[in-house]
């Protein structure tokens, strides 16, 4: 599998499809597998580029904590090293940390960008959720099971009230050959909770998509009005049905909004 030396340490990535290059950056502890539904269909369109962030995959675990600008800083030399840019770029959740800290600091390596599901500081409700989630993962529980406490914050309840969907939804990480440590998991969390992009948002020339669910609850709409009001080339869209996982939920609705945006078809 093809990986590359950046900023010290060997970055795992996949590139494939046919098209304009389109990077797709994972959330917190996730891996480039986050994108397994999405990156088939995006690659009719695209040539996708999948990266596994520092901390997850087949890219190197590092002592932490990371700072998101550290793992920015990572993927703007991907992309560099890759001779492919600029490439339009969609941010998951904590990778539209990554994304924004990209837009701020390495604009000229991106044509658009979308926030998915993304936030510009952490709340207390969210600083709440993660100490949650970081307790489970030092106690050693399973990872079905805290996959299953975790779905309340970014699935609906269309999808939590069938329990067999819900079920298999969370065994799905018993497939993933390559699980996020918990150090990975740590560090990243470190570097997530303090990030707040909203004093340099405004010096964005970046085109950009701000794109969230209505049912989100866990990055709310408020969350993504805030970004796209600082944004001086933002554009907000609000599907009407989705969640924080309204990718892997909607992803019909998710990613025409996406390939919409990225194709010009939408303003």
């Amino acid at each position: 599998m093809p990986t590359t030396q950046v900023n010290g340490i060997s970055m795992h990535y996949e590139v494939g499809g046919d098209g304009p290059p389109l990077l797709l950056i994972s959330g917190l502890g996730s891996s480039s597998i986050a994108w397994a539904v999405a990156a088939p269909r995006l690659r009719e369109h695209f040539t996708v580029i999948t990266v596994d962030n520092r901390g997850t995959g087949q890219t190197e675990v590092p002592a932490g904590p990371y700072a998101i600008d550290d793992l920015g800083d990572d993927t703007a030399a991907l992309v560099e090293s890759l001779g492919l840019g600029p490439v339009s770029a969609v941010g998951w959740s904590l990778g539209g940390s990554v994304l924004q800290s990209m837009l701020i600091r390495h604009g000229d390596v991106l044509s658009k960008a979308v926030l998915l599901n993304a936030f510009p500081s952490y709340t207390a409700v969210q600083h709440a959720w993660l100490d949650t989630g970081l307790v489970l993962r030092r106690s050693g529980v399973d990872p079905v099971s805290i996959g299953i406490t975790g779905m309340p914050w970014v699935f609906t309840p269309r999808l939590l009230s069938d329990h067999a969907t819900a079920t298999a939804q969370a065994e799905l990480s018993r497939l993933d050959p390559h699980p996020t440590t918990l150090e990975g998991f740590e560090a990243q969390a470190a570097g997530l909770r303090v990030y707040d992009s909203r004093a340099q948002l405004p010096t964005v020339s970046t085109p950009t998509l701000v794109l969230a669910g209505a049912e989100d609850v866990l990055t709310p709409v408020s969350q993504s009005v805030e970004m796209a009001e600082l944004i001086p080339t933002a554009i907000l869209q609000v599907l009407p049905r989705g969640g924080h996982a309204m990718l892997l939920e909607y992803p019909d609705d998710t990613l025409a909004a996406i390939t919409a945006y990225l194709s010009g078809k939408t303003a």
